[in-house]
């Protein structure tokens, strides 16, 4: 979409837009919905000591793209921020850290409403992310446990 850094915030960092035409872009995080935790156990192999877990997690994330602009440029080219996000350098980039982007988004609304008298054009974009969340760790293993014997008379 040819934006620079300074037209791209994340919510809530208490940015006030600019009052330039143009087009700024606002990432917002929506919702998680997790739909699937595995835990793994990973023995050592022979000659090691202990053992591992890994835990992983697959979510469902949706996250609200918000375009804005004080002209008509986020009315215009509301639609290349979907056709961006399809784009082989988003594949690219998907791929490498391994996440998915729904191809279809949830809903397109137009808020420019929200904006009361100083009217910007304002379109809130909601996408859907399939995410892969992982983490190892050491695991006690029953070679670790303290040896001691508890006698009960």
């Amino acid at each position: 979409m040819t934006l620079t850094d300074d037209q791209i915030f994340i919510y809530n960092q208490d940015i006030k837009i600019p009052p330039t035409k143009g087009l700024f872009v606002v990432l917002n995080y929506g919702t998680t919905q997790n739909y699937s935790t595995t835990n793994q156990f990973i023995p050592a192999a022979e000659e090691d000591e202990g053992a591992q877990e890994n835990i992983s997690m697959q979510t469902r994330e949706d996250y609200i793209i918000n375009l804005m602009s004080k002209n008509d440029e986020a009315r215009q080219r509301k639609e290349q921020a979907i056709m961006a996000l399809n784009s082989n350098f988003s594949q690219e980039k998907q791929n490498e850290f391994q996440f998915q982007i729904a191809r279809v988004s949830n809903s397109f609304n137009n808020v420019s409403e929200l904006e009361g008298a100083g009217m910007v054009n304002r379109f809130a974009i909601t996408i859907s992310l399939l995410a892969h969340y992982s983490q190892t760790n050491d695991t006690p293993y029953y070679q670790t446990f303290p040896k001691q014997i508890i006698v009960d008379c």
